[in-house]
């Protein structure tokens, strides 16, 4: 690109012996599409994500798809890549995404931001995706409940809560308490939607 600050070392169209390529390479920043035609392990570009990550855990990757697919774009920041920019965006939010990924800090492209923002209202309302005693578990969670306080409140052993909490955290796609808040906070959810015991 004329005028741009991006070194491109190297180009490759094909995922096969990549990994070895970006270890011999190490480039400052690797920008990857999603789709590729490979015979190796790795059969797309967020595969080589999570292997180039797996081996370099310090790899700063740019995902560059023409899909807005919004499971691919949560996907590609779920595995580790530090930005997402659409084929149809212009030259110029490509290289500024690779100029601050190469800083160490994460890119949301105007239109992929837009696209998270939606995507995140709309797929993870834990009203939505929870049943009513699974919303329940949830917010007593949330509102920092212990694991023995919130069977206690629900009127089911432990080990049911436990498998409970399971379920939710795949469904909602959390892990720490603190994301039970965050989440609950978010969506204006409050322990008084718990049902006391009959």
């Amino acid at each position: 690109m004329r005028g741009s600050p991006v070194d491109v070392v190297e180009v490759v169209f094909s995922l096969d012996g990549l990994i070895d390529r970006y270890l011999r390479i190490r480039p400052d920043v690797f920008v990857t599409d999603v789709r590729f035609n490979s015979r190796s392990s790795a059969t797309n570009g967020l595969d080589a994500c999570e292997e180039i990550l797996a081996a370099d855990p310090s790899a700063k990757i740019v995902v560059f798809s023409q899909f807005d697919d919004q499971y691919i774009v949560e996907q590609a920041y779920r595995l580790g890549a530090l930005a997402f920019v659409l084929k149809e965006e212009s030259t110029e939010i490509l290289e500024l995404a690779i100029a601050t990924v190469a800083d160490g800090r994460e890119y949301f492209s105007p239109q992929v931001a837009q696209l998270l923002a939606r995507s995140s209202v709309k797929e993870r309302s834990p009203r939505k995706l929870l049943d009513d005693r699974e919303l329940q578990a949830f917010l007593l969670m949330a509102d920092g409940a212990s694991l023995a306080d919130t069977a206690e409140k629900l009127d089911l052993s432990t080990k049911t809560v436990g498998t409970m909490l399971k379920v939710i955290r795949s469904k909602l796609d959390i892990d720490t308490t603190a994301d039970f808040t965050k989440l609950a906070i978010r969506f204006g959810l409050t322990t008084t939607e718990v049902k006391p015991k009959s």
